[in-house]
């Protein structure tokens, strides 16, 4: 069984999975620090990802491709799920399930008569790791169309983060002068729920695991001590400005110490 060792990386231990059917052993970790995950920052519209946030084949097959896989994508309408699962095993999809927190990959390995799931958790959580659906439990577990990935094999390819890493420099910049400018203006509270995860998340949680993950726990300690400035003022009443909680000179100059680590080819 494939563990979860890091914050929200049901996807990447997925991934694992797929790839210990080919013969391949990872982990979750292993993954992440091959590909220069800790490196890399991305803008979706307009919210900001880092770490495991980056999910999908644009991401993946950093890790992938020089092994001599691909990650197969395909988009399924729900009412035509339980007959691809079926007939495309094993494959990694997400669901939303009530013994589960939140949207979480999941691995289909096999049918009979039920569809099971291997499910990545952490060890000790006490969450199943293997989830048994009928085929009505199935499609109340999802919605619409979803993406459904499988490895595909291919020739062996090189990756080249050099670009990628560029262009993260520039998207965390983006990112802490959109902080800054959000943090001068006072907001409805729900416009600071919807802020916690388009602006915030990717320096003030995923980010800091990254840097766990990469050995630079100093300045994933410096961060830390922003985060809980800022859940404080989440958890108030939230009536004066962000940046009378949080020193935005200090996140400034940290984000720069991240940038420069992505610059200089950290590994």
């Amino acid at each position: 069984m494939k563990y979860m060792h890091f914050n929200s990386s049901c996807s990447y231990t997925a991934l694992a999975m797929l790839l210990e059917e080919k013969g391949i052993e990872t982990e979750d970790t292993e993954i992440a620090l091959e590909m220069g995950l800790p490196w890399l920052f991305a803008k979706e519209g307009d919210e900001y990802l880092a770490g495991p946030m980056l999910q999908g084949a644009k991401w993946f097959d950093l890790y992938l491709n020089p092994k001599g896989f691909c990650l197969q994508e395909e988009p399924i309408e729900k009412s035509h799920l339980p007959e691809y699962l079926k007939n495309h095993k094993p494959c990694m999809l997400g669901i939303k399930r009530i013994e589960i927190t939140g949207k979480h990959a999941v691995v289909f390995h096999e049918y009979n008569g039920g569809y099971h799931f291997s499910n990545p958790t952490k060890e000790g959580s006490g969450q199943p790791t293997e989830i048994a659906l009928t085929e009505e439990e199935l499609l109340d577990s999802v919605e619409g169309t979803m993406m459904v990935g499988h490895l595909k094999e291919q020739e062996p390819q090189s990756v080249n983060l050099n670009k990628l890493r560029e262009e993260s420099a520039l998207v965390i910049r983006d990112n802490i002068s959109e902080i800054e400018a959000f943090c001068t203006i006072t907001h409805k509270p729900k416009e600071y729920d919807e802020a916690l995860n388009k602006l915030f998340r990717a320096l003030l949680l995923d980010g800091i695991t990254m840097l766990e993950l990469a050995g630079e726990r100093k300045l994933a300690a410096e961060f830390k001590s922003i985060q809980k400035d800022f859940l404080d003022f989440m958890r108030g009443e939230r009536t004066s400005l962000l940046a009378d909680a949080i020193s935005l000179d200090k996140l400034r100059k940290l984000v720069e110490q991240y940038i420069l680590l992505i610059k200089n080819g950290a590994v």
